[in-house]
């Protein structure tokens, strides 16, 4: 009897062991036991979507009025649509887009056949153009560029999956790939479908299969990606909030990817080398040939100590700012001060500065810097950030250039290269707004080839070099070109021809125009000064970018109030206080004067 009550308590202690054990286990990996399960739920809902989708095909315009309205209806709730566009290719010359794809996050796919249709509804053109519904697809901007030359409709906030994926850490795929790693749903990219018949009296089942799933993966993929970037507990169900993803993406809209900006973008990578190729686009006509790599630009990061947080005191003890330690050594070197303390090193001059430490503005010059991103807080690598781009700020007047450490903060290589690329887009804003033409514009070459000098030039050339081999035909039009040009000259002599082999072909361009330079003047002269055009880049940079560790008393308004504080001491002339935009300032100083 003792024996049984002996094995039915070990038996039972030995369960509560096992249930002590699990329960151990389960607590201590339940994150990633949670987020394993919560992930694969969200795979089978997402391919669920994709096997229960709703295809619809307009091919007239009176046909697309019921469907475009569900598409506005559900994007009141979610306000992103997959895009893309097929076209054919007739001996090598693009046809004008066949198909046009709009899917919502509801499985809806409308497939509009645009080769059926005179032009393009106006309900349609209005969904494309509207700007609080967002475009997604793998190189949207390539489609929204072929709908805009042939059909002449604009497509507003495209956005290329492959920057959501890279914000996330996931590599940037093409289409296929991306709906194979993020939704586990294999997308049917055999060549033979995408180089098919899309004028086709009637597109047959295969083809409205492959149009309509390229759509709703990229809204599928779009979802996956956005739970990715807002990680939320296993519980928490609620679909993602559109206005919590926006501002992180808000900077990517209408930016071409393969600019080569997004080049070692990536939650784990440190470098941002230039040999990190580009994935490569889904389409076969999109991609980039395989011995070319694409371009990337090639950031110098530094893991060294940025500041130093040295002490500068004025003779009485009183604290002016902190410097770096090769700056306290050169006030040391030229016995312009004196050595207080080691730790932390400290310098108290040995002559009255112009200005002491004012206000908020001089206390920020007094606070220690910390050494990390100002966006996400890493430490280990960042490199320098002007928030203000030196292109506009080398032309600002000497008060506003000096003492700019105010605009320059540290960010990680990830931060600096989102940074970067959200840049742009104030850039072209500004070009518009401005009229200061910043690429494939004229007005950005500051010399051109003349071309009747290029023709005096290559007929010298070729006629010193290689008149052997040229017909007496064309021996005698060159000879006369050079002639006619050189007025004076009777006749071709070898000393004639090496000047025309050597002239210059460059003209200046009349019509050259700096864009920073540009776009200063006219902030200057026109829109508030530059202190509104301070403001526009610092804005931008709070609103794109949201960082979370800014040093204290960083403010979008510092230089206005730095020179309003130099006025008061009478340390800045009243026409640069014009140019910064303080007008009031100026009239503020000149009744004083008369007072």
């Amino acid at each position: 009897m003792s024996s049984q009550r002996s094995a039915v308590n070990t038996q039972r202690w030995a369960l509560i062991a096992a249930g002590l054990g699990l329960f151990y286990v389960l607590v201590r990996h339940r994150h990633s036991m949670l987020g394993l399960l919560r992930r694969k739920l969200f795979l089978f809902g997402g391919s669920q979507s994709l096997h229960h989708k709703r295809i619809e095909v307009i091919s007239s315009i009176h046909e697309s009025q019921h469907i475009l309205n569900e598409l506005k209806t559900h994007c009141k709730s979610f306000k992103v649509l997959g895009f893309d566009c097929e076209w054919i290719t007739v001996g090598g010359t693009r046809r004008p887009v066949a198909l046009l794809q709009l899917s919502s996050h509801r499985g809806l796919c409308a497939l509009f056949r645009l080769c059926c249709m005179k032009q393009i509804p106006k309900d349609l053109r209005e969904l494309l153009e509207d700007e609080d519904v967002i475009k997604v697809g793998v190189a949207p901007q390539d489609d929204a560029k072929k709908l805009s030359h042939d059909f002449g409709v604009g497509v507003s906030n495209t956005f290329d999956l492959r920057f959501m994926a890279v914000m996330a850490g996931h590599q940037a795929e093409g289409l296929g790939k991306l709906a194979k790693t993020h939704l586990n749903f294999v997308l049917d990219k055999n060549w033979r479908l995408a180089c098919s018949n899309w004028e086709a009296t009637q597109l047959d089942a295969a083809q409205l299969n492959y149009a309509a799933n390229d759509a709703l993966a990229a809204v599928a993929i779009f979802q996956k990606l956005s739970r990715d970037l807002e990680p939320r507990s296993f519980l928490n169900w609620r679909p993602i909030e559109f206005h919590q993803i926006r501002p992180k993406i808000e900077p990517f809209l209408d930016v071409d990817f393969t600019k080569g900006y997004t080049a070692g973008i990536s939650n784990n990578s440190v470098s941002v080398s230039s040999s990190h190729p580009l994935t490569a686009n889904a389409k076969q006509q999109k991609t980039l040939p395989k011995n070319k790599k694409q371009q990337c630009r090639n950031l110098g990061t530094q893991s060294k100590v940025f500041y130093d947080n040295c002490l500068l005191e004025a003779p009485d003890g009183e604290l002016l700012c902190t410097i770096d330690r090769r700056k306290a050594s050169w006030y040391l070197n030229q016995n312009l001060g004196t050595q207080i303390s080691e730790n932390p090193f400290t310098v108290r001059l040995n002559f009255e500065p112009a200005g002491r430490a004012v206000g908020d503005v001089g206390r920020y010059y007094q606070t220690p810097k910390e050494n990390q991103c100002v966006v996400c807080g890493r430490r280990d690598a960042y490199i320098r950030k002007n928030v203000v781009p030196r292109e506009y700020r080398k032309h600002f007047p000497v008060v506003m250039k000096s003492h700019t450490s105010h605009d320059i903060l540290l960010l990680c290589p990830n931060c600096h290269q989102l940074s970067n690329i959200s840049d742009n887009k104030i850039r072209n804003r500004l070009a518009v707004s401005c009229d200061a033409p910043f690429k494939h514009r004229d007005g950005m070459v500051k010399y051109h080839d003349d071309q009747q000098l290029r023709s005096v030039k290559s007929a010298g050339k070729a006629l010193l070099q290689q008149v052997d081999r040229i017909p007496t035909e064309k021996v005698a039009q060159m000879q006369k070109t050079i002639l006619d040009y050189y007025a004076g000259e009777k006749q071709i002599t070898h000393e004639l021809l090496k000047r025309a082999a050597d002239i210059d072909c460059r003209v200046e361009n009349e019509d050259y125009c700096q864009h920073g330079k540009k776009v200063v003047d006219m902030y200057r002269d026109k829109f508030g000064g530059l202190i509104e055009l301070e403001r526009v880049w610092r804005e931008h940079f709070l609103y794109t970018m949201q960082p979370k560790f800014l040093p204290e008393l960083w403010n979008v308004n510092h230089n206005a109030d730095r020179l309003e504080v130099r006025a008061s001491e009478g340390r800045v002339d009243n026409a640069d206080l014009v140019v910064a935009g303080l007008e009031s300032v100026v009239s503020c100083n000149v009744s004083t004067s008369k007072t």
